[in-house]
């Protein structure tokens, strides 16, 4: 139910951002495919034009018969207007991948500061209050508490969950406030049980169709919520460390590699892995060197080496 629920809110946040732009929102719905079938019209009239004009007929002039063996003289000009579109395209997927990379680079920027100041002006310049972004308030909220947690202050991460309204949204946004108080949990209140049930409602609930974009690297974070409580529980399975050491290595997203390196350093204490344990702590102290939760391995792994 919660996927059903979740691609319902992405379809009509979707549309409710398309309407926003000046010929998008006047195409209702499917707009995309719409204006591609607009073009397609366009460049079909455009080149039956091209045809009758090009070749008018005259009183008492016979029209020549073309050569079946020449091509037709607009089929270079509809390959230069596809040239053009493909490179506009191609042009604007170059620059919102470029733009990501930029926004991932700050955000690991920001963590190599002393305090979380850094993370919350990032966050407030992605995120102002004024932006149109639907249920912009709970995004700034989750991500204020998350750079709460990372510097251990767990009072104020707490009090900026608690400013918004949560209740009644999407189980996607509900899952982000779950996803908050399980990391509150599991770095800051050494309580991994409670972290462990939270985990799996926050996974259960931003639950989505793997085909829409940004699902999969949603999920990676959830995904390392459940299995580093799992860690600190001792419940964890080879399949959950093998999942912490893939997003360790591949997620683009920083504070994912940071979560699963904290994850398996204290993994790596359980069993006596100093080698494995020494390599989380070198890239934990590489780039996030400030933040005191993710250097302290907690009371229970250390209890059961």
């Amino acid at each position: 139910m919660s996927r059903e629920e979740n691609n319902r809110y992405l379809r009509n946040a979707t549309k409710d951002q398309l309407r926003k732009l000046p010929l998008l929102g006047r195409l209702g719905s499917h707009p995309f495919l719409k204006l591609l079938l607009l073009w397609a019209a366009l460049l079909a009239l455009y080149g039956g034009f091209y045809v009758f004009f090009s070749n008018p007929t005259h009183p008492g002039r016979s029209q020549p018969t073309p050569s079946s063996t020449l091509q037709p003289e607009w089929v270079p000009t509809l390959i230069a207007i596809f040239t053009l579109v493909s490179t506009v395209l191609g042009a604007s997927l170059l620059w919102r991948q470029l733009q990501a990379r930029k926004v991932r680079r700050k955000e690991a920027e920001a963590l190599l500061q002393p305090g979380p100041e850094a993370y919350l002006r990032l966050t407030d310049e992605l995120l102002p209050p004024t932006s149109p972004f639907p249920d912009v308030d709970l995004l700034r909220a989750q991500r204020h508490a998350l750079a709460r947690i990372l510097y251990g202050q767990d009072a104020q991460a707490r009090h900026e969950l608690n400013q918004v309204n949560w209740r009644g949204k999407a189980p996607l946004l509900q899952a982000m406030e779950r996803g908050m108080d399980a990391l509150l949990h599991l770095l800051c209140k050494d309580d991994p049980e409670r972290g462990l049930t939270l985990a799996r409602e926050a996974l259960a609930m931003a639950d989505l169709n793997p085909a829409i974009p940004g699902a999969k690297t949603s999920r990676a974070f959830y995904e390392v919520l459940l299995h580093s409580a799992e860690v600190l529980t001792g419940t964890v399975t080879p399949e959950g460390t093998r999942t912490l050491e893939h997003h360790q290595e591949g997620s683009p997203l920083i504070v994912v590699r940071l979560l699963s390196a904290w994850a398996l350093r204290v993994a790596s204490v359980q069993v006596k892995d100093l080698d494995r344990s020494e390599r989380m702590r070198q890239f934990l102290q590489t780039h996030a060197p400030h933040c005191a939760p993710l250097h302290r391995v907690p009371t229970r792994a250390m209890a059961d080496t």
